[in-house]
């Protein structure tokens, strides 16, 4: 069972059928909304939030260059040079 945050505004589906307008503003607004069926909290209605894109990948090749002080690649994989450094 779910239960109704008291900090969270509650709506209703007849709420949301009949004042979309009103709900968009709220929304846009940066608040928060349960939607509620009867008395049980059926959902949530939150605001979107902006994709941020992930960091770059560190430059591995370069820094496998660095580490063995002699260039990783085509000849020698870097996995097995990292294998044989394991011992």
């Amino acid at each position: 069972m779910s239960v109704i945050l008291s900090d969270m505004q509650v709506v209703t589906t007849r709420e949301i059928q009949r004042d979309t307008r009103m709900l968009r503003q709220r929304i846009l607004a940066g608040e928060t909304l349960q939607w509620i069926l009867g008395k049980k909290v059926i959902g949530h209605i939150v605001p979107a939030q902006e994709i941020v894109a992930p960091k770059p990948w560190p430059d591995l090749q370069r820094r496998l260059q660095r580490l063995y002080r002699r260039p990783v690649g085509a000849k020698e994989p870097a996995a097995s040079l990292i294998y044989a450094d394991r011992g």
